[in-house]
């Protein structure tokens, strides 16, 4: 059996290939096609901002601003190059595809998880470092905004 390493906060990250065709919702996070991608070594994002109208009513001396959505959110994620892993397979073959994914992160604790759906894009192939794991880099395309739930 492979050993589990949670991320070292106690985070650990989950793939699914079975998201809702029709509305992109993932599965609940009890569904059986979760699958633990193993070995997180970097786990980062960016995006997800506000973004402002700003305009100027006719007789007003001060500009009025106000919320007009959100920037994309992407979320890099570095994990071990295992291309015979379950995970991998289903990473590739969601990108291949270009076909959502589901990702669930349970985080320390393990009642909270944050679940979206998201595209998965990277060349897959592996990055080594001197003395480090061999890992694979990739960027989820966040749809949606992703939901936090309390098991």
């Amino acid at each position: 059996m492979q050993k589990r390493i949670p991320l070292p906060n106690g985070t650990t990250i989950w793939v699914s290939p079975n998201v809702n065709p029709v509305t992109l919702a993932p599965p609940g996070i009890t569904d059986a096609g979760w699958i633990e991608v193993h070995k997180i070594t970097a786990l980062t994002h960016s995006g997800g901002d506000e973004k402002f109208s700003t305009y100027s009513p006719l007789g007003s001396y001060e500009d009025v601003r106000s919320p007009s959505g959100r920037n994309p959110m992407d979320i890099q994620l570095s994990f071990e190059d295992a291309p015979d892993s379950a995970y991998a397979a289903a990473i590739t073959q969601g990108r291949d595809a270009r076909a959502a994914l589901a990702w669930k992160f349970k985080l320390p604790g393990g009642l909270t998880n944050v679940v979206f759906a998201g595209y998965a894009s990277g060349a897959m192939l592996p990055v080594l470092d001197r003395n480090q794991l061999m890992t694979i880099a990739i960027t989820i395309a966040v749809i949606g905004t992703p939901k936090r739930i309390t098991a």
